[in-house]
Formats: C-alpha cells, structure tokens, sequence
C-alpha cells in the first residue's frame, strides 16, 4: 500500500483559495458584480427557456394594466394555478437569496479581510454599502411578494443555518431599513463614470423612503413618516423638465434617476445562467432588459399587431387619465385594440424586427425615480400632519406634467391642473396622492404594492374587488377571484418549504 509523500502536504495551492484571493479592490468586485447582477433576473427574458421575467408579478396584480391573452392568469386573476408549485414564484424567491447569498458572501469578506492596506481599500469599504443595499433590496421584494420569509443576514456555514424558520414580515421590512441606513454611511454621493450605475446615496435614500413610509402603512407608527421625510430631504435629485426622459435610451440616467439596471444589449434573449451574462454594475455591456409587457413578442411584426398583443391598459387607467397628457405620448389610438397597447418604454408606433428570442431593449429599468419617491413624501407628510407640503409635492409633480406638455405641443398648459393648496381635509388630500400615483407611475410596476399597503394601512378597502372596469379592469373572460384574506400575500414555493425544515407551515390560505 502506497502512501502520501510527505513533503507535499504543505505545498502551497496551485489556484488561488478564499483566504489568498482577496488582496486588492478588484478582487472584490468580481464578487459584488454577481450581487448587482442577480437583479437581471427581474427584467430579463428567455422565451426559449424557463427564466421568466420575474416583474410580472408586481405588473400584473394591479389594476392599470391588464392581459389580453390569459397567459399569466395566477397573477392577473389570482386562479388556482396561484399555488405553491408554480414555478414562476419559485424563481422569483431562488433568485432573490441568490442575490441575499451573494451579498452577504461580500460583507463577510469585507469584515473578516484586513484590507486597510491593499490597494483601493476605500472603495472596498465603499462595497459593504453597496452589498447592504441589493442584500435590503432583495427583501424588500420579498416582504412585497411573500410577506413572512427567512431573514439569513449573514453568510451560510452549515447545513443546519440553512433551515432558517420564518421571520415575521414586518421584521423582514425593519431588516430592510436597518441594511439601507448601514449603507448610507458606506456607499459614496456619486462614483467616477467609468463607475456609472453603481449605488449612490441618493439611490440608498430613495429605497429607505419608500421602505419607511411602507412600514408606516403596515403599522401606523407616524415616526415612520417623519424619518423618511428626514432621508427624502436629503436627495439631491430633481424633477427632469422632459417627462419623456425617464423612459427613453438616450436619457438614462439622468437626474430624475436614483437607480438604474444597465442594460446595453438591444437584442437579447438567452437566460441569465451564462456566466458571460453575470456580473457587473454597467449591463456587461450586452445585458438587456425584457419590454415584452409593453409590446408584442409572438413573433416578428408591428407592435400593434392586436393578433400579437398581450399587455393593455385598462379602463380604469384610461378613465383617470381623462385629457392628461402623459397618458397620449404611450399610447396609439389606432393600434388595432382601441388604443390600449401600453409602450411606456417603447415607441407607440414602432416595428419589432426581431423574433421573439429577442425580445429585449438597451433602455434601462429605472428601479428608483425621484417622482416616485416624492408622492411617497407626500404622503409622509400628509401623515405627518402638513397637508400644505402634501399638497405642494403633488403639484410639483402636476405642474411638471402641465409644463412639459405645453413645451412639447401634447397640451396647451391647463392640464393637469394644480390642486387648491387651502385644502385640508387629509382623506381628500390622499386621494390626490393616490390618484397621481395611480397616472404618473402608471405601469411602472408600483401599483399593486401601493393598493396592498394603502389597504392594510386603512386608506381602501380590497375586501369587494371583483375584477370589473371599476375594479381590476381586466380583460379576460374568467372572472377575478381576488380573496382580501389570503391574496395580499403569494405562497412561498412548496419546494421551499420540503427543503427548509425551519418553515412548519405557508401563507394563509395555501396549505
């Protein structure tokens, strides 16, 4: 019997480990580009295999746009197939602590890696805020979709820390708060342009907004609004004067922006599994974004192709818009379907010339715009009690709208119109707001979550929806079985639950 030769056993490795291979920045960001790229998964398409777009699933649920072909009836009509075995749900929470996973990988490096003395130490320390951020952002997706999911907040060693029980989902949305304030004192105002698409403070400062005045909601703490109201005030961001530029390639990240996906490659189409396809913070220069939801992808052909169309605007957004503007410049009224094909990101009269493999856009996802982020202001201070600075926010917004029309020939100035900045009753204040969300971040993928978050936090009422024009305004012939007590909230994935011995039970309503 032979044996090991001693005298190899110390030899150094022949490929560098984890203990030698983080000695410089640049050894970091391989890691990091893995967590910004995770968020690919939201956006990007394969209609050639499964990697569906995971964005759906807050585009779908809510009442501005709607399906014209009954594809994707677990998220428009909340049917049986809205079920723990459905695959689209189990990619969405895999891919979301994959990113979780990933993320919290770089934190432990950047805590446990003495790297004061390697090269590009500051932007290596730059990279926990920005590692915190895609961790806080993941659950934020999480809480939105599932509600009560596992809180894994540091990096996995054994097999027993993978059965990690449920957290409660307020807790799950405090992690988030908690990620994104660590972050803010990391992550830099603004990074080099070979840099662009990296997470600033203001992109931290949006996300927190949003995540305060949503706790605010879910549990009436009114010290919620004020917070956000402390990191709303702190953007340095601005309204753009061209409406138009928030959806266009050619004026991407401008300074309405706080966040964007980097997409650059027009014609995509393969799934996000090719590690060519995985990394990076700029798109890695041949990423691209799905707009399938805003156009025809049956096949090759003009969008208004009413054969082709899946994606419309319901009649409830159009009955909101009345002779706003912002809705015309999206819309072709002599698109075969009486005007209703949504191309928000697109050219209402465009030609797709690609096949449906490709149905992909250079056009960058705007995760976190600052009209966004300022109706949420308004309503913090709304529930804060100023209903002038509620008002004034709305308006801003409004005159924007009004101004950009008139300069751009859509309107002649009047509409729409500002609010009375006297009024004070706060129910008919926060239906300004809801209305203005409701039209200026029409299919922006906001909607469901504002409608679940104004419900529980007491402003409508879910309980009647019945899917008509005045509801859900679908167009599809089975009915909406929309139910209040079980639908707020997604089922986690069967498969979870198999492998996970911490989850006992699931959501309510879908054992």
């Amino acid at each position: 019997m032979s044996s090991c030769d001693p005298s190899l056993v110390d030899q150094a490795p022949f490929s560098p480990t984890e203990l030698s291979y983080f000695s410089s920045a640049r050894d970091f960001r391989g890691p990091l580009a893995g967590v910004y790229a995770t968020i690919y998964d939201d956006y990007h398409f394969s209609a050639t295999g499964y990697n569906g777009w995971i964005s759906g699933m807050w585009l779908l649920p809510g009442d501005d746009l709607t399906e014209s072909r009954g594809t994707n009836t677990f998220f428009e009509l909340f049917d049986g197939s809205l079920n723990p075995n459905n695959s689209r749900l189990q990619f969405a929470f895999t891919s979301a602590y994959k990113g979780i996973a990933r993320a919290n990988v770089v934190i432990d490096r950047i805590n446990n890696v003495d790297y004061t003395g390697f090269d590009g130490a500051e932007e290596i320390a730059m990279m926990e805020g920005e590692a915190l951020f895609f961790r806080a952002y993941q659950y934020y997706k999480l809480f939105n979709i599932f509600g009560s999911v596992p809180l894994v907040t540091k990096r996995l060693q054994t097999e027993a820390e993978t059965n990690t029980p449920k957290s409660p989902a307020i807790d799950v949305l405090s992690q988030v708060i908690i990620d994104l304030q660590s972050a803010l004192t990391k992550v830099p105002e603004s990074w080099p342009e070979m840099y662009r698409g990296r997470i600033t403070k203001n992109a931290v400062r949006g996300l927190l907004t949003k995540a305060l005045v949503f706790r605010g909601n879910y549990t009436g703490t009114t010290g919620d609004y004020q917070e956000a109201l402390t990191y709303f005030n702190a953007i340095t961001a601005v309204l753009v004067p061209d409406y138009l530029h928030n959806f266009t390639a050619a004026t991407e990240n401008n300074a309405e922006s706080l966040y964007e996906l980097q997409a650059t490659r027009p014609n995509g189409g393969g799934n996000n599994l090719n590690l060519a396809h995985d990394g990076g913070w700029r798109g890695v220069e041949n990423m691209s974004v799905f707009r399938g939801f805003m156009m025809e992808v049956a096949g090759r052909g003009d969008f208004n192709d009413a054969t082709n169309t899946r994606y419309l605007v319901t009649e409830k957004l159009l009955s909101a818009f009345g002779t706003d503007p912002r809705i015309d410049v999206f819309l072709n009224p002599e698109d075969g379907v009486e005007g209703r094909i949504f191309q928000k990101y697109n050219k209402p009269d465009g030609v797709n010339e690609l096949p449906p493999m490709h149905g992909g856009s250079a056009n960058n996802e705007r995760i976190l715009r600052y009209g966004d982020v300022k109706l949420l202001a308004a309503e913090a201070a709304l529930k804060g009690g100023n209903a002038a600075a509620a008002i004034g926010h709305v308006n801003d917004i409004r005159e924007r709208a009004r101004t950009w029309a008139q300069a751009s020939g859509y309107g002649d100035g009047t509409v729409p119109a500002a609010h009375p900045a006297t009024e004070t009753n706060a129910g008919t204040i926060m239906g300004w707001i809801r209305d203005e969300r409701f039209v200026e971040l029409a299919g922006e993928g906001h909607r469901w979550w504002d409608l679940k978050r104004w419900h529980v936090g007491g402003d409508i009422n879910l309980s009647g929806w019945t899917g008509d024009d005045n509801e859900f305004s679908t167009y599809l012939a089975s009915p909406v079985q929309f139910d209040v007590n079980k639908h707020l909230v997604f089922p986690l994935p069967h498969a979870e639950i198999e492998r996970n011995s911490g989850i006992t039970e699931n959501n309510p309503g879908y054992d």
